[in-house]
C-alpha cells in the first residue's frame, strides 16, 4: 500500500491529502521533509506549515474514526518532528527558519486548538432590518419546520465533532509536552533552552488549572489530558508541587463524576489518589535534556 501511494505521487502537486496519508502510511522521515518542502514551495504563506500540522491532526483522527482516542499520539508527532530535522533554511513559519519551524507550527496550532468556544447557530436570526429591537414573527409552515429540524440536527452534528476534535488536539497538547517539545521554535532564541521550556510547560499548566473550572465538560476532558502530561513531566522531590496537583487532581475526579457522555467519561478514568502515586513515582520523566526533538547537523542521515 506505502509502494503504490508513492508511485502515485507526484511532487509537483502536493496537497494536503497527501500529506495526511504519508503520515498513516509511516513513510520515512525525509521521504516526509520532501514532501513539506514541496507543498511549502507550491503553497507560500507567512504560516505554510498549518496545513501541514492539520494534516497531521487528521492522520491522528483518522487512523480509528469509530474511535479516534484510541491511538497514541506520540508516534504521529515523532514522525512529524523527525521531518522537521531535515527542513532547510527555506522553510519559514511564522519567522523560525530551518528544523525548529515544525515545532513552531506544531506550537500555534496547539495555542490556538486549547480555548473551547461553544457551537453556535448555523445561520443567524433573520430580523426585520426597519426594526432591529423588534424581530417579526415568521409564520411556521412544514417546509420551514423541516428546514429548522434539518439544521439543528446539522448543528448538534457539527458540535459533537467539534468535541471529539477539542479533546484530540488536547492529546496531542499532552504528547507533545512529553515529547519536550512545547516552547522550541520561539522567535529570538538560538537554543532550546531549558528557560524555552519552562515558559511552553507555563502555558500547559495554566491551560490545565483553568479547565477544572469551566463550565463545558469537554474542557474538563481536555484539562485532564493535560494534566497528565504535566505531571508526568514535572521534577521530582517537590512536596508543595505534589500537594498542589494532588488537590487538582482531587477537582478533576469530582467533575468526572458529573460528566454525562460515557465516551467522554472514559478517556478520563480518574482515581486522584492512585494517578498521582503512579506518575510521580513510577515514570519516566522527560526533561528538556532528554527532548525527543534535537536538530539534525548537516550530512547527518536520520
Amino acid at each position: 500500500m506505502r509502494e503504490s501511494f508513492m508511485q502515485g505521487l507526484d511532487s509537483s502537486t502536493i496537497n494536503k491529502d497527501d500529506m495526511r496519508e504519508s503520515f498513516l502510511q509511516g513513510l520515512n522521515s525525509s521521504t516526509i521533509a520532501n514532501m513539506v518542502q514541496s507543498f511549502v514551495a507550491a503553497n507560500p504563506s507567512p504560516t505554510p506549515l498549518t496545513p501541514i500540522v492539520d494534516a497531521l491532526f487528521e492522520a491522528i483522527s483518522a487512523d480509528n474514526p469509530q474511535n479516534p482516542f484510541n491511538r497514541d499520539p506520540h508516534p504521529y508527532l515523532r514522525r512529524f518532528l523527525d521531518a522537521s530535522t531535515y527542513f532547510p533554511t527555506t522553510v519559514v513559519h511564522a519567522g523560525v527558519a530551518g528544523p525548529l519551524a515544525g515545532p513552531r507550527a506544531l506550537q500555534m496550532q496547539i495555542r490556538k486548538h486549547s480555548t473551547w468556544t461553544p457551537t453556535s447557530a448555523l445561520r443567524p436570526n433573520n430580523n426585520n432590518s426597519n426594526n432591529p429591537q423588534r424581530p417579526q414573527p415568521q409564520p411556521q409552515t412544514a417546509s420551514s419546520s423541516a428546514s429548522s429540524l434539518s439544521e439543528e440536527m446539522q448543528r448538534i452534528a457539527m458540535d459533537r465533532q467539534r468535541r471529539k476534535d477539542h479533546i484530540q488536539w488536547a492529546r496531542i497538547h499532552a504528547a507533545a509536552l512529553e515529547l519536550g517539545v512545547i516552547g522550541m521554535g520561539r522567535v529570538g532564541e538560538a537554543d532550546n533552552s531549558g528557560y524555552a521550556y519552562a515558559m511552553g510547560r507555563a502555558f500547559s499548566e495554566m491551560m490545565a488549572r483553568d479547565a477544572v473550572w469551566e463550565a463545558d465538560e469537554v474542557e474538563w476532558v481536555a484539562g485532564i489530558c493535560v494534566l497528565r502530561a504535566v505531571i508526568r513531566t514535572a521534577m521530582r522531590g517537590d512536596r508543595r508541587q505534589r500537594d498542589e496537583y494532588d488537590e487538582l487532581l482531587r477537582t478533576y475526579e469530582g467533575r468526572w463524576k458529573e460528566i454525562k457522555d460515557e465516551a467522554r467519561q472514559a478517556v478520563v478514568t480518574v482515581s486522584a489518589p492512585l494517578f498521582l502515586a503512579t506518575l510521580l513515582f513510577s515514570h519516566s520523566f522527560c526533561l528538556p535534556g532528554g527532548s525527543a526533538f534535537r536538530e539534525r547537523r548537516p550530512g547527518e542521515v536520520g
